[in-house]
């Protein structure tokens, strides 16, 4: 038997260890036993801390992979296709993982939970960016909200397709843009790798990030046939994060990046394929 939430085991023997000693402290005058406070305030302990308390016991017991999301990923994402097995074990661990550590809502008229496929969808971007790092929660980024289509919000009041904020630990999403970017990649750029990218460079201080200049928009039209104007567009924000940009197209059209842009792929695959072998240096 797999146990998915350990601190509900946890809470089961203290809330019965509380109900006895109510009951056999209980005297006529209707006093109970100062000892209750003792598991009642374990009780409260385990409640607030229940997050981080599932968490460490997966990161000890792991959970099976949902076979269901594994036949999505081998069906819908080519970048988990092209890891090793070995490396695929590692994705699935840290997806289970990130599943249960990170808070999914689907907004419209009310918040709802989102459905496990489309969590996973989100998250494996983010899993496949942060695979080879020790901070595979990418921070406190603790949230992600998706919307259906695009959408306005107070800091952006018009439609647009994804918004981070890094401060609050939120990353919002267009269900619509994101899904038709993995089914159509030459077609819509891939929102899910921008908003953990933007993300990722604003939470890991410890890396060295390549300095992109604005010249480099020619460059990136080249290799994805998107121009300025159009990821401007799909992304939907007045202002986008170059960086991220950079780091979108580098997974999304990776050969392509490589061959005109050797200097900023050397320095990517560092961070993000740090195994691997950068034949561009030679």
């Amino acid at each position: 038997m797999h146990i998915h939430s350990f601190s509900k085991i946890l809470g089961l023997p203290l809330s019965i260890l509380t109900v006895v000693i109510a009951y056999l402290s209980y005297d006529l005058d209707g006093y109970i036993s100062a000892w209750v406070f003792l598991p009642v305030i374990c009780i409260v302990a385990v409640y607030v801390f229940h997050g981080p308390i599932d968490h460490w016991w997966l990161t000890k017991y792991p959970v099976p992979f949902d076979p269901r999301l594994k036949t999505w990923l081998d069906r819908f994402f080519p970048y988990y296709q092209k890891l090793s097995d070995e490396d695929k074990r590692l994705f699935e661990y840290r997806m289970i993982l990130y599943l249960d550590a990170r808070l999914f809502k689907s907004v419209g008229a009310e918040q709802r939970d989102v459905p496990e496929d489309i969590k996973c969808m989100i998250a494996a971007h983010g899993i496949l960016m942060g695979l080879y790092h020790k901070d595979y929660l990418i921070g406190d980024m603790d949230r992600v909200f998706v919307y259906k289509h695009p959408f306005p919000s107070p800091a952006h009041p018009y439609l647009h397709n994804v918004e981070i904020h890094v401060e609050d630990g939120v990353i919002i999403l267009s269900l619509e843009q994101l899904t038709n970017s993995i089914l159509h990649p030459d077609q819509y750029f891939n929102i899910g790798f921008y908003a953990y990218a933007e993300a990722f460079t604003a939470t890991q201080k410890n890396i060295v990030f390549p300095e992109v200049t604005e010249e480099s928009w020619y460059d990136l039209t080249d290799i994805s046939g998107f121009s300025r104007e159009l990821i401007f567009q799909h992304i939907g924000l007045n202002t986008v994060h170059l960086l991220s940009v950079h780091i979108t197209v580098y997974f999304v059209f990776k050969e392509r990046y490589k061959a005109i842009l050797p200097e900023y792929f050397i320095t990517l695959d560092r961070i993000f394929n740090p195994s691997a072998e950068t034949s561009a240096q030679a």
